[in-house]
């Protein structure tokens, strides 16, 4: 029963993940803040971070359809990208939510890619997770680390810019680089302490009786 949850919740992620993209992509302008369409919207951390999620949940289907079994680097991706849309979620309820108000925040494709998708992605790595070591947990910090280089690296090379030429799209340099760069450090620790935190929910999720659940 567990295992027949877990392979909808994935299919569930999949196809949310591709359609909604698919969609803010060609179709929907202007439905939200830090939404743009085609190409131009890899450039934000919430979208890299949900084709994680869609992509990861696509190699675990396919995986567990062909073997049967989940190899532990592949739970460990998992791991990885249920806390890179956990960082997602949290920088806009706590961070771009009050800045840009929430109302746009959560409408159109953004109340997937900050909401939806990362309630599930986390609910399914707290409930059906498996073990990740201390070590391992590390690696939870490594998208937004190397997110963080590549943003501050690209306004380095081609300036900050203003208007919609901007290169500081979130506004981490409002309080220039050395600011940018703390708050980068902020997240990436963050990033972490929701890795451990979804380790420490893995452990009561495990005592769920599935087994009476027919």
């Amino acid at each position: 029963m567990k295992k027949k949850v877990q392979i909808m919740v994935n299919v569930l992620l999949a196809v949310l993940v591709f359609t909604i993209w698919i969609l803010s992509f060609f179709l929907w302008r202007g439905d939200a803040a830090l939404s743009v369409n085609g190409w131009e919207d890899l450039k934000f951390f919430t979208v890299q971070s949900n084709l994680l999620v869609g992509i990861v949940a696509v190699v675990w289907l396919i995986t567990f359809a062909v073997t049967r079994a989940v190899p532990h680097w592949l739970s460990v991706l998992k791991y990885v990208s249920a806390v890179a849309v956990f960082v997602t979620f949290s920088v806009v309820l706590l961070f771009l939510g009050p800045f840009y108000g929430y109302k746009w925040m959560y409408s159109g494709s953004n109340l997937y890619f900050h909401l939806l998708i990362p309630i599930f992605a986390i609910a399914e790595e707290a409930i059906f997770g498996e073990d990740v070591s201390f070590k391992e947990s590390f690696f939870a910090a490594l998208p937004p680390a190397l997110y963080g280089v590549g943003y501050l690296a690209n306004c380095l090379a081609n300036g900050i810019g203003e208007g919609y030429a901007t290169n500081d799209w979130y506004g981490f340099l409002t309080w220039g680089y050395g600011g940018g760069a703390a708050f980068f450090v902020v997240i990436c620790a963050l990033a972490w302490g929701m890795g451990l935190a979804l380790r420490a929910l893995q452990k009561p999720a495990r005592k769920i009786p599935w087994e009476v659940r027919k």
